[in-house]
């Protein structure tokens, strides 16, 4: 063994840990924070496409929220443990999101605060918004800059004041002139806002009052009237003088005395610099360790019975943000990193850096610029790549992007280039956004990709739809073409829509690698510089490229409702569809065995796995059924359950599964998730397999940035096979680790 490995294995041991799963794909991303007019949004944003189910519990406010999810392009098997710590905000109160959460496509977040929220997906179809209204968020304090600011003409004329509904109460009447002095600031129109807001506050006090009362004094701020803002402030003292909106109120007078203090300083210069507000800089992020083990039991029919040490590996993990606020400039230094060691024959060790950039960000010309490692998941960019993203805001409504770069790939012969630019739209009427763009991908000299398409986004009032086309220019192809919606039809019932039609894998030059006929002494070419050699032309590889891709359809309903305060019932159908040409599976194989080898590191797929990638890849419908309810205060006190059904249809095999699973909190620091899983899965011709799999997890809290936990599990396989007779498979496994918050 390796010096460095006994040096890590020591470290494992003295901190307690000593125990498993299998090499996985990492899934999250990053967690970002965005101020919009009427709320804030928790952007969480992952590696891989992902759908959105459902999230539990739906209509209350809670410190703790479960989102179910979907993750198509993920392979099976057993999910690496993941943490994500929020950005340092003023907006929202702090929280962290693991994934996965108990033992489903589950991410857990846990707020400090209770918080209210609704959820939606995002509009790039790799993550999902957390909604939090106004009531729970912060207005930041912005800058003042001196000398006074000359306010546009134009934002200084009046406009007219809506007319009251016939029949609208004082809270109705309220809301409405509420929302349009918010349009009106949107719109830099501050005289028009001031208007609005006083005659909101000439009415009988409402829920609307202590929000105007703050936003009167902020929009005499940005017209110059600092005298009228500080008296507009302390009327709001006078009346709310506690809580949340009193700190940021207090804080904007002493910025204003502040400022009045440096102007009539004699001895400083003409030129003034605006005042530095904001000075922040921060670290956050998270380093865990966890060593995983597992053993397998075969009993065959026929033949001896064995043992195999499966897995005996250290995962480290390390998630660093720095950020550095100053004024207007909001700018990051990004690294996460995961470094597997694996201590079993044969078995060789990886490291992934999955970011590593540089973010500067100017929030007054809207600038924005990063280098490095990074995740692309819009504008046609297909994943990690190594390059640099920049945004240009032309307008508050038109931001402009250009995006170059290495695709980040290993175990390949080949490094595939591009270069793309798109184009933010919205919002428009607070409702309307979208993006479109062209991106052009090139590998060994030849042109391996050219995109062109455009998102369309809609959200309105629990309404959200999120479209997608991506056309390739170069093959005459649809790529991709999608439309996801989310109503919220009321607060107790939930519906979900996905349609999609898609090219799999994506329409790319390097599927025709995959082609049979492009072979070196029987072995397929790993590169398109060995296919020219051979006397493939471009076009011939482009027509062997749309030969070794396969068409996939979608089509997926879903629906939530809370039954009772403490039950909520979801379910979902969705039927899917693979064709494609004789053949045409090659590529996508071969794209899952790439993955493969990726989150293996580098081991070739065994018989069994390539054995069930064929089954997935099989022409023909898949129908899915799946039913889930989810429950609070079940079997213990302050406890969730969550019992799920579903029955998959295939070509070639059916699927059947219950899952039940129950996460309790017996003490305050103590954290307890078990589950049970049971299967059967009858496979053509004559084999049915029965899976029983239980599994305990523990976790404590040493201090409120420290957890430590372990989890030990069996699934026990019997194999009924007409032709071969019995056969049973025994499987332990295990983890112990830590995880240190930042």
């Amino acid at each position: 063994m390796k010096i460095s490995k006994k040096i890590h294995l020591g470290l494992v041991l003295v901190c307690l840990l000593l125990p498993s799963f299998a090499f996985a794909e990492k899934v999250l991303d990053k967690v970002e924070i965005v101020q919009a007019r009427t709320e804030t949004e928790i952007h969480i944003e992952f590696l891989t496409q992902v759908r959105y189910l459902r999230h539990s519990p739906s209509n209350t406010e809670t410190t703790r929220v479960q989102i179910f999810l979907e993750f198509p392009k993920l392979s099976s098997g057993n999910p690496q443990r993941e943490f994500l710590n929020s950005p340092r905000s003023e907006l929202v109160p702090s929280f962290t999101v693991n994934y996965p959460d108990q033992k489903a496509n589950t991410i857990g977040v846990r707020f400090k605060k209770p918080i209210k929220f609704s959820i939606t997906p995002d509009n790039s179809g790799r993550g999902i918004v957390i909604h939090v209204p106004k009531d729970f968020t912060l207005v930041p304090s912005e800058p003042i800059v001196e000398p006074t600011p000359q306010v546009a003409p134009e934002n200084q004329v009046l406009g007219e004041i809506p007319a009251r509904a016939a029949g609208a109460s004082d809270q109705e009447y309220a809301g409405v002139l509420l929302n349009e002095s918010k349009s009106a600031r949107a719109k830099g129109q501050y005289s028009h806002a001031i208007q609005l807001l006083n005659a909101l506050l000439e009415l009988p006090a409402n829920s609307h009052s202590q929000e105007a009362q703050e936003l009167i004094g902020n929009s005499r701020e940005k017209l110059g009237e600092k005298d009228k803002a500080k008296a507009e402030y302390e009327t709001y003292l006078k009346l709310y003088p506690s809580g949340e909106g009193a700190t940021r109120v207090r804080a904007r007078i002493a910025a204003i005395d502040k400022a009045a203090v440096k102007s009539t300083d004699t001895s400083v210069s003409n030129d003034k610099k605006p005042i530095r507000e904001i000075h922040e800089n921060t670290i956050y992020g998270s380093w865990n360790q966890y060593y995983y083990d597992a053993h397998s039991h075969n009993y065959p029919s026929v033949g001896k019975n064995s043992t195999s040490h499966d897995q005996s590996s250290l995962v480290s993990a390390i998630d660093l943000t720095a950020r550095f606020r100053q004024n207007e400039w909001d700018n990051k230094i990004v690294f996460r990193d995961t470094q597997t060691m694996n201590f079993l024959p044969n078995s060789a060790d990886r490291n992934r850096l999955q970011a590593a950039y540089v973010e500067i960000n100017n929030k007054d010309s809207d600038f924005l610029a990063r280098l490095g490692r990074q995740n692309g998941n819009s504008g046609g960019v297909l994943g990690r790549f190594d390059g640099g993203w920049f945004r240009y805001g032309l307008s508050p409504t038109y931001k402009l992007n250009f995006v170059a770069g290495t695709l980040d790939e290993y175990y390949v012969d080949y490094r595939r280039h591009f270069y793309g630019l798109n184009l933010d739209i919205g919002p428009i009427n607070d409702k309307w956004s979208g993006n479109a763009f062209f991106i052009e991908q090139s590998v060994d000299h030849f042109i391996d990709r050219r995109g062109v398409g455009g998102e369309l986004r809609y959200f309105d009032n629990g309404k959200s739809v999120y479209s997608l086309v991506d056309y390739d220019t170069f093959y005459d192809r649809l790529n991709t073409a999608m439309l996801q919606g989310n109503w919220q039809a009321t607060e107790a019932t939930n519906y979900n829509l996905l349609l999609e039609k898609r090219k799999s894998p994506v329409l790319q030059l390097i599927n025709s690698l995959s082609d049979p006929s492009f072979a070196l002494s029987g072995k397929p070419i790993t590169n398109l510089r060995q296919a020219a050699a051979l006397g493939a032309t471009e076009s011939l590889l482009a027509e062997s490229a749309i030969k070794q891709t396969l068409d996939t359809s979608l089509i997926f309903l879903g629906v939530t409702h809370q039954l009772t305060p403490r039950w909520q019932l979801g379910g979902d159908v969705q039927k899917s569809r693979i064709t494609g040409s004789p053949g045409a599976s090659t590529a996508a194989i071969a794209l899952a065995v790439k993955n493969f080898r990726d989150a293996n590191g580098g081991l070739e797929p065994d018989a069994l796995t390539l054995q069930s990638l064929n089954q997935s890849f099989a022409g023909g419908n898949t129908y899915t059924y799946h039913v889930q309810a989810v429950g609070t205060d079940t079997i213990f006190n302050n406890d969730t359950s969550v019992i799920s059904a579903s029955l998959v249809n295939g070509p070639t095999s059916l699927v059947r599964s219950l899952v039940f699973t129950n996460v309790m909190v017996p003490y305050e620091k103590w954290r307890l998730d078990s589950s049970l899983k049971l299967l059967k899965i009858d496979s053509d011709p004559s084999i049915v397999q029965y899976v029983v799999s239980p599994t305990l997890r523990a976790s404590y809290s040493l201090r409120e940035k420290a957890t430590i936990e372990a989890e030990v599990g069996l699934e026990v396989t019997n194999e009924h096979d007409s032709i071969n007779g019995h056969s049973r498979t025994f499987r332990d496994f295990s983890f112990i680790g830590y995880r240190l918050d930042i």
